[in-house]
């Protein structure tokens, strides 16, 4: 197995260690959720047989022995072994999990039996055989849907509420796309799904399950889009896209690498537009994959790039830290693996995004990376939906400008959280922490802060201050 390199820059906080967790396989995909709702997260990893083995494909379920680690794991025998999502399919509270086939010829739905342990269910009806799947409420009745991306089309699947769903409109698509990301990029209130497919597109969402004609973000480059994320990269309060990009320079350089990848960062500019603002390098080769996670703590989304099938570098994973301006600072190496996935969550309640990566090669491992950095206000519980102030505290008398912390969980995670003053929203920030100094005038005041779900719900506290 390649030497496991850890970055230093990302230990030197933590109290925690770098942490290889065996699986039942070959670790290929992961999912972070809190499966026994027992207040703390847990990890699925889906496995791939060893080449020639007979062994079956399986997914793995860790449960967290509440201070961010891992003991034993519960396998289970699955036909799939694609990307998977945690998402309440059947709406009874509980995370279940969607695998896409993967190396097999049919989808897996494992339905939660309310105690993180899981049985069968009935995988949804796709005309063509999915690549992935994304998920959200595209109809708005409560009840999470999925997309299926299947290469040529992205299928809408809607849910009807007990774990089965209804085959919906096909967004046909002219390249061939393995990703889609869910968003609502225009904050009218309806979900929107963007995708790559060499072209970068975003279909705008309607609120009842259908989608209108996309809008083309502009290409910045001759070579295809071949990934995308969403997140507000300059802090306006709309989401913003960075594409990644890999350019093909021939394998002659002592390195044995192959090539460069750029994420191309596009200003979300209102009116379903978007501008093309600055362009990175990010890791060290090409066939990079980019996802979006604050690695450092400061509260701002970070650019992460996960290099995928480019010979020696494959499974490095780099970062550029992200100012919270729409720029970004030093292509940064996390750690070398051999991963072709990886997922971001606060496994300990300390308030900074830990990384989960599932190693495949040679023996198979779920490797997980505390996080470090500043820490804000330490989460609630993941066992249920909920919101928490740090600061200020409660009933007490304060200066303007009143700084508010907060976080926010629930078993699938949040999307983002607002505050409130007297009734009105003043200020909104995606993920699961906030930290703001908001203006208030002098006198009493009720502050409260929302925790928006993954997928469905809100919950809030609430906190009366006085101002002097």
């Amino acid at each position: 197995m390649r030497s496991l390199l850890i970055s230093t820059f990302l230990l030197s906080a933590s109290t925690l260690f770098a942490q290889a967790y065996p699986t039942d396989g070959l670790a290929v995909h992961s999912a972070l959720a809190d499966f026994d709702r027992d207040g703390f997260p847990d990890m699925a990893i889906v496995n791939e047989p060893p080449d020639q083995s007979g062994a079956p494909q399986t997914v793995d379920v860790f449960f967290n022995n509440r201070s961010g680690g891992f003991g034993t794991f519960t396998s289970y025998a699955i036909p799939s072994s694609g990307p998977v999502i945690a998402v309440d399919v059947n709406g009874d509270g509980w995370p279940d999990l969607v695998i896409a086939p993967g190396l097999g010829t049919v989808s897996t739905v494992l339905l939660n039996n309310g105690d993180g342990t899981f049985r069968m269910g009935t995988p949804p009806t796709t005309k063509m055989t999915p690549i992935s799947f994304v998920a959200g409420d595209f109809n708005k009745d409560g009840k999470v849907d999925l997309a299926a991306v299947e290469g040529k089309q992205i299928e809408i699947l809607l849910n009807k509420g007990s774990g089965t769903f209804t085959e919906g409109q096909i967004l046909a698509l002219s390249g061939s796309s393995s990703l889609a990301v869910v968003r609502d990029f225009d904050n009218d209130g309806n979900l929107d799904i963007a995708n790559a497919e060499g072209k970068a597109l975003v279909w705008w969402g309607k609120g009842n399950g259908t989608f209108g004609t996309p809008t083309q973000v502009p290409a910045a480059t001759k070579d295809g889009f071949s990934s995308l994320v969403g997140a507000d990269f300059n802090n306006d309060g709309l989401l913003d896209l960075a594409m990644g990009v890999s350019h093909y320079n021939g394998c002659t350089n002592p390195e044995n690498t192959c090539g460069t990848t750029t994420a191309y960062v596009y200003k979300n500019l209102g009116g379903r537009k978007f501008g093309l603002v600055s362009s990175y390098l990010i890791g060290d080769d090409l066939g990079g994959i980019l996802y979006t996670a604050d690695v450092n703590g400061d509260l701002n989304p970070d650019l992460v790039d996960l290099i995928n099938g480019a010979g020696v570098s494959s499974g490095d994973v780099f970062y550029r830290a992200g100012n919270g301006n729409g720029t970004f600072g030093a292509n940064t190496l996390i750690t070398d693996t051999s991963s072709v996935d990886l997922s971001f969550r606060d496994l300990n309640l300390d308030s900074l995004q830990d990384l989960v990566l599932p190693s495949y090669f040679p023996e198979g491992e779920a490797i997980v990376i505390p996080g470090s950095g500043h820490k804000n206000c330490a989460g609630p519980g993941s066992a249920s939906l909920a919101a928490k102030f740090c600061s200020p505290a409660n009933n007490s008398t304060v200066s303007s400008p009143v700084l508010v912390t907060a976080s926010g969980n629930s078993p699938i995670g949040v999307q983002r959280l607002e505050v409130w003053v007297d009734g009105k929203k003043v200020y909104e920030k995606f993920g699961d922490q906030l930290s703001k100094r908001i203006s208030l005038t002098p006198g009493k005041h009720r502050v409260t802060v929302v925790a928006v779900d993954k997928y469905v719900g809100t919950a809030s506290s609430v906190e009366n201050v006085t101002v002097n």
